[in-house]
């Protein structure tokens, strides 16, 4: 059942895992949504590997295996759920632009034309890093992160990242400020945009230990 409930203003920070580059070719393995509200505060998490429908691709980077993948969800089982925590939020990420969106775009085209959200307000904090900080080369994550002193255990786990690109999000806001980061104006833009098919029906997750988790 589809929820016409619209969320409060605010974030929501998007991380994936993937079987590889081209979200054409490639598909989603693990996703996690860190949802804060506009002050920068988490207010839900959710994260859950994905059956990809195929092998997992670089387990050597995302540490995710064919044994771990082996029940958890497809994304058309989770779309409802992440479509309703990404609606009427910023969609914020670190190449969240040329990455994660067209990840989850190509996932939604794959369950139909009319599951394709029409426009998405995002914070890509990449572009900001490149834009109007310090920094050499392509601002890695980790480089933004370093930055600002923020660290993580859990590197290419989608939630260990989502939660330190929220991090940086708060330590770039106030190094910043919300005026240079047109925050107003996004979170403004972003209240309308609804992503179809959203429901609030959180699904069971699927952990990395094998096994569900609430």
């Amino acid at each position: 059942m589809e929820s016409s409930a619209v969320p409060g203003p605010g974030f929501a920070v998007v991380d994936l895992e993937t079987t590889g580059f081209s979200p054409f070719q490639e598909r989603i393995v693990e996703v996690a949504v860190v949802v804060l509200d506009a002050s920068g505060h988490e207010v839900d998490a959710f994260c859950t590997l994905v059956d990809p429908e195929r092998d997992p691709g670089p387990t050597h980077v995302h540490g995710i295996t064919t044994e771990m993948l082996a029940g958890a969800p497809t994304f058309a089982a989770v779309h409802p759920y992440v479509a309703g925590l990404l609606s009427g939020r910023v969609v914020v990420g670190h190449n969240v632009d040329r990455f994660d969106l067209a990840f989850l775009l190509a996932e939604c085209r794959r369950l139909g034309d009319e599951r394709v959200p029409d426009g998405v307000v995002t914070l890509d904090t990449l572009l900001v890093a490149q834009t109007y900080l310090d920094l050499p080369g392509k601002a890695r994550l980790i480089d933004c992160c370093d930055r600002y002193s923020l660290t993580w255990a859990d590197h290419h786990s989608a939630l260990g990242d989502a939660r330190v690109t929220a991090e940086l999000l708060g330590a770039m806001r106030s190094e910043l400020g919300d005026d240079l980061l047109g925050l107003d104006r996004l979170l403004d833009d972003s209240r309308s945009r609804a992503w179809p098919g959203a429901t609030d029906a959180r699904p069971a997750a699927w952990g990395r230990s094998y096994s569900q988790s609430a």
